[in-house]
């Protein structure tokens, strides 16, 4: 029975293993197992059909009061507030729960600093108040303390600059620190600076009395208040282009409370607050725009304005304590409530976008527009940080998150509740016992379970403990048994992954808790770039293999940050060799880590021989060569360029050697690169780059210098130079002992002075024409003695001085002449070129002197050519060739005589008894 059991059993496909790769500086990937293992998720489903017929005789229908009796819902692992909504039914839920418990109880007070926290689970900063009265222990500049999310102290930056106005994380989690005088310095989570900016002159000069950043579209903005009551904004300090806001009508005093929007137009604009009045600051139209909001409640001034993670909605705050919650724009007002506070609110923030929370220190006020309010009591001063989906809650001993719990998670986890997703759970708890109660469950939600188990996923990735999403996946994988392929797999094993991932990130010494919906807003290549900047390249590593992520931002990435930071924190350390060694031997050789870039980090740290160590490793010439032209490596980077084969990357070292080098040494390299030799001639040949004639007297190439001279002749506007340089050609040749080259040099100098003569002779163009050219020059003006001395001087062949009467006589019409000439003696050159000539002007009487001499077996084709197909057929049918008649007959189709006589030949010839007997 047992092994039908396991037959039938259902079994979740087993996810790639990770290879777990040990890091010095890193946690073990093993101490924690990314939390979720893939045994505990296996689950053993028994087939409908086996399990009804070992199952006992039980009910057909699950009674609703049975099903609430049995069902346990996890209200001990949540810290979950019910608020009875009176304008609707049901309640509003939400959830406080602890991430950590902080490191540094007993060692930091937050009530006397002031804090700032990265969002999306990053870094804490805090810095001794100076508006506050507090005993210190040393005197001067202010320290700057930098934790993780669990209260470990990561780096402290002893402050040494100007009053710090305030202190900001930007969305790459760097550490903005706003000095009075406009300059802004970023470090990262460890302390070491990365840059700085100013905030342009007249804050400088005014100094700054308040800073806030955002986030935007591209990056952090930041905005910055002046003693003189002016906002500058910087929509990305990556590239920060400063621009101002239009001044605050009226009385000029500081505003009590401000904040900045990022719109979905990408325009960042400013509200503030003086005193009651609302005014909106916009400055790509330098516009000013007073609002009301409507406030019943008596006041005399907003004292906080806060800003929901959407950019929908505006939270103010007066001086009576009156929280009022609208729009940004302020023309809808959804709620007002008096929160009766007699403490002075230290924040207004939100939580997520759909509660506000005031902070009194000790005390937080909850309320949303719905006006589901209530109140939680710390046991500390507390800071909080609103999130996207939540609000982090920072107090001197622990770090946790408020948070509305998602749709999903009420469903099923809600007194009571008879949603699928519950009942799915409840089955699979039963399931788990074995008891028979799991198929009635099942039954209960049959035509929902596709709904169930898709809740189910969805609540296991709003869960924060691993033990309620095994419990949730468990459940959801026992409905997807059910459903064969109705429920995309990729769901469920995408959330798998998700989890393990999260899960393994949020582990205290690691530090980074994230929810799935600010997983969902990183992106894995997010994640991966702030797992880089904490420099936990293991855990980084182990999950590109997980995920199987692109090697443009997977494992070669990583490994190519880690050797930036291997050389960074090196030096002093190693030796360039040593260090070179030990990082090659982590990435290989063969790998495809950039080297290039990691060179590139050693010349920033000015580690010249470490770099040039380096790209020896870099398989890619095109990514190697510029660095080694870079560091001044001219002849390795020419030796590595011919190595590549490519002529591209060899004019890109050759173009950057001739800026660099001085002639003679430049030569005296290249010449030992036959190759290269070859293709700088080319480039100079090409782009004048340089003098050939120095490559080729250097070499002794009389050849290529001869050949240079006669080129560079032509390239000459005036005779005498051309000549002189002719004359150095057939000396050049006669060196280079190429005899042929040196006569038909000599002949072209002779036949340049001729055409001298004959220019100034007959007032017409004649340099620069060819030989033949001349003669036919000299043939249609009829100058026959000079003509016979030209053909002479030059040996013409007899064949060429035929063709060149033949069409000169033809061009200019002198038919007599031509047939004097046909007369003369027999053509060298035959009679069809007479015929060509004629029919080319259309002379076919001309032609038909010549067509009795053509040759015998060119005869019908000329006649043809001449449209004289009565004589080519009778020419055919003479010969008795049946296949020359049915070319006539082709040619001739057009004319139906011709074709009818050709047709009476072909019969003839086809049958001879038939026509002697008619005769």
């Amino acid at each position: 029975m047992r092994s039908q059991e396991k037959d039938s059993s259902y079994r979740v496909q087993k996810l790639p293993v990770l290879l777990l790769l040990q890091e010095e500086e890193n946690l073990p990937f093993s101490e924690h197992k990314l939390h979720v293992e893939e045994e505990e998720l296996e689950v053993e489903v028994q087939e409908a059909g086996h399990q009804v017929g070992e199952l006992l005789q039980v009910e057909e229908e699950l009674h609703l009061s049975e099903f609430q009796v049995s069902r346990h819902v996890l209200e001990n692992q949540y810290n979950l507030f019910f608020f009875t909504n009176v304008h609707m039914s049901g309640f509003m839920l939400y959830k406080k729960f602890e991430v950590y418990s902080m490191g540094w109880i007993d060692q930091v007070n937050l009530q006397d600093l002031k804090v700032t926290v990265a969002s999306s689970g990053g870094p804490i900063a805090v810095v001794r108040d100076d508006m506050k009265l507090t005993p210190v222990q040393t005197s001067g500049k202010p320290i700057i303390f930098i934790f993780s999310p669990s209260g470990e102290l990561k780096s402290t930056i002893k402050w040494s600059g100007g009053k710090i106005v305030a202190i900001n994380w930007s969305s790459s989690e760097e550490l903005l620190c706003i000095q009075d005088d406009g300059s802004v310095s970023a470090y990262d989570i460890f302390g070491n600076y990365q840059n700085s900016f100013q905030m342009g002159q007249e804050a400088r000069e005014m100094k700054i009395i308040d800073a806030r950043t955002f986030p935007t579209s591209t990056g952090t903005g930041l905005v910055v208040l002046t003693t003189n009551f002016r906002f500058f904004v910087v929509n990305n300090i990556r590239d920060p282009r400063i621009r101002r806001f239009p001044d605050i009508p009226g009385v000029n005093i500081a505003p009590s409370c401000w904040a900045a929007i990022h719109g979905d137009d990408r325009q960042t604009r400013v509200i503030v607050a003086k005193e009651k009045d609302i005014y909106l600051l916009d400055y790509s139209e330098q516009h000013v725009a007073q609002k009301t909001p409507e406030i019943s409640h008596h006041h005399l001034s907003i004292i906080a304005i806060a800003v929901s993670p959407c950019g929908k909605l505006v939270a103010l705050l007066t001086d009576a304590g009156v929280i009022w919650i609208g729009s940004f724009d302020f023309r809808r007002k959804f709620c007002e409530h008096d929160a009766q506070c007699m403490l002075p609110a230290v924040q207004l923030v939100w939580c997520g976008s759909g509660a506000v929370v005031l902070n009194l220190g000790s005390v937080l006020l909850v309320l949303s527009p719905n006006r589901d309010n209530f109140t939680l009591i710390l046991d500390s001063t507390s800071h909080v940080c609103p999130e996207v989906d939540g609000l982090r809650i920072i107090t001197n001993s622990s770090h946790e998150f408020l948070q509305k719990v998602p749709l999903p998670n009420q469903e099923i986890f809600r007194i009571g509740s008879m949603s699928p997703g519950a009942i799915l759970v409840e089955a699979s708890r039963e399931f788990q016992k074995r008891s028979h109660r799991a198929e009635e469950y099942i039954r209960l939600v049959k035509n929902q379970l596709e709904q169930a188990v898709i809740q189910c996923i969805q609540a296991a990735g709003n869960e924060w403990q691993p033990s309620v999403q095994k419990m949730l996946l468990r459940a959801a994988q026992l409905g997807k048994s059910f459903l064969f392929d109705k429920v995309d797999s990729e769901l469920f094993v995408g959330m798998y992954q998700i989890l393990r991932i999260l899960n393994a990130v949020r582990n205290y010494k690691i530090a980074l808790p994230l929810t799935f919906q600010q997983y969902e807003q990183l992106g894995k290549t997010g994640l991966l770039n702030r797992l880089i900047l904490r420099r936990q390249y293991s855990i980084a590593i182990q999950i590109c293999q997980y995920l199987q992520m692109s090697e443009a931002d997977g494992i070669p990435r990583v490994l190519t940050e880690w050797a930036c930071y291997k050389i960074k924190h090196g030096l002093g350390k190693l030796d360039a060799e040593q260090l070179a060694n030990e990082i090659s031997a982590k990435l290989g050789t063969g790998s495809k880590v950039s080297y290039s870039s990691i060179a590139l980090k050693a010349i920033e740290c000015k580690q010249e021989k470490l770099a040039i160590r380096l790209l020896d490793f870099e398989h890619r010439a095109s990514e190697q060569i510029p660095l080694l032209l870079k560091l001044g490596q001219e002849p390795q980077a020419l030796a590595k360029a011919v190595e590549s084969g490519d002529p591209n990357l060899i004019y890109y070292v050759l173009v950057v050697m001739k800026e660099t080098y001085s002639s003679d040494k430049f030569y005296m390299t290249i010449r030992h690169y036959p190759s290269v030799n070859a293709l700088y001639a080319k480039l100079c040949r090409t782009i004048q780059m340089g003098s050939l004639e120095q490559i080729y007297e250097q070499e002794d190439n009389f050849n290529a210098q001869a050949l240079l001279s006669v080129k560079d002749s032509y390239r000459a506007q005036k005779l005498e130079n051309r000549s002189a340089l002719l004359t150095t050609a057939v000396k050049q040749y006669r060196q280079a002992k190429a005899e042929i080259a040196a006569s038909l040099t000599e002949d072209q100098l002779k036949l340049l002075k001729i055409q001298s003569g004959y220019e100034s002779k007959f007032g017409c163009p004649v340099i620069d024409v060819s030989l033949n050219d001349t003669l036919k020059l000299l043939m249609r003006r009829r100058d026959i003695k000079e003509t016979e001395e030209m053909v002479k001087k030059f040996k013409v062949p007899e064949r060429r001085l035929w063709w060149l009467k033949v069409t000169t006589f033809a061009e200019i019409g002198d038919w007599a002449e031509l047939e004097k000439l046909s007369r003369l003696k027999k053509s060298p050159i035959g009679y069809e070129p007479f015929v060509d000539v004629c029919l080319q002007y259309n002379n076919v009487t001309e032609a038909q002197r010549y067509l009795p001499k053509v040759e015998e077996h060119l005869s019908i084709k000329y006649y043809v050519k001449a449209k004289l197909y009565t004589e080519a057929a009778q020419i055919a049918f003479q010969r008795r060739d049946t296949e020359a008649l049915h070319y006539v007959q082709s040619r001739c189709s057009s004319n139906r005589d011709a074709v009818d006589m050709i047709n009476s030949l072909i019969a003839k010839l086809a049958n001879p008894s038939e026509s002697q007997h008619k005769r």
